[in-house]
């Protein structure tokens, strides 16, 4: 009797001590891992079993202290977290790391895999400033993103969506640059963007600068010299100052560049559309 007593007394000691952990471990599924400032994400605690009754909690950033408790509801919990809930106390661009475990009675599961979650945010339009509007494929031209106010960790310039070149607010970019991943041609029109970044380490990027019109130059596309009369649209006219532009390329072959408004006369053979 005494030798059953002695095994019970540690048997119920371990029992006791292994509730507060239960060995299920649920899975965390977020419906975005970025969100704008201002924005909402969805997460969702999903348990291995129907644990209906009891609660799942959110924790952010290793804390051992949840944010967010909610009620389950079958296989999982669902939390709904603007932006500032999910951030708190951090700054806007800050990455969020969150788990979550389920509770039910005295059983408490194992933690959840990290998930994160970027809110990124937002500053004004820069300035696009440009040293010309016309560069052969092995030139350069000079481009310069200004920030409204302070300075920038770094500066993005685009042709569209394509980003070109990042780093570095005021450098040069070559015409091969302007020009990667489009079919050569004699003149080719590229508009210009830049965006910048007022922090290193947080994910914090400007609205898009200004545009601005560049015109690559290509004149080994042509095997002789002759004149382009160039139909370009109003906004693109400004870009040419209303005057004629002459490239003076290997073995003296000269590319002439009319800009007009009129649709070129039909006996033109050497005409393009920007």
């Amino acid at each position: 009797m005494e030798l059953i007593l002695v095994f019970i007394l540690p048997l119920c000691w371990w029992t006791a001590a292994a509730r507060p952990m239960w060995s299920e471990k649920p899975w965390i599924i977020i419906d975005s891992d970025e969100i704008q400032d201002g924005e909402a994400v969805v997460v969702v605690c999903i348990l291995p079993i129907d644990y209906r009754g009891g609660e799942c909690r959110l924790y952010r950033d290793g804390s051992q202290t949840p944010f967010r408790v909610t009620g389950t509801t079958h296989f999982l919990c669902r939390f709904h977290l603007t932006s500032g809930q999910l951030l708190g106390t951090l700054p806007v661009g800050s990455r969020v790391y969150l788990r979550c475990d389920y509770h039910l009675q005295q059983y408490t599961s194992a933690l959840s895999d990290v998930t994160g979650v970027t809110v990124w945010g937002s500053r004004p339009s820069p300035t696009l400033s440009v040293g010309g509007r016309f560069v052969s494929p092995d030139d350069s031209v000079e481009v310069t993103c200004s920030p409204p106010v302070g300075s920038a960790f770094s500066c993005h310039f685009y042709r569209g969506e394509i980003r070109l070149a990042e780093g570095s607010c005021s450098r040069n970019l070559t015409g091969e640059q302007l020009t990667v991943w489009e079919k050569r041609t004699v003149l080719l029109p590229v508009n210009l963007t830049c965006r910048y970044d007022p922090e290193e380490h947080l994910s914090i990027r400007s609205e898009p600068s200004n545009h601005k019109m560049l015109f690559v130059v290509d004149w080994s596309q042509v095997s002789s010299s002759g004149r382009w009369d160039v139909l370009a649209d109003d906004d693109q006219m400004e870009a040419f100052r209303n005057g004629i532009w002459v490239f003076v390329g290997a073995g003296d072959r000269r590319v002439i560049i009319q800009p007009t408004n009129d649709r070129p006369a039909p006996n033109e053979t050497c005409s393009t559309q920007l």
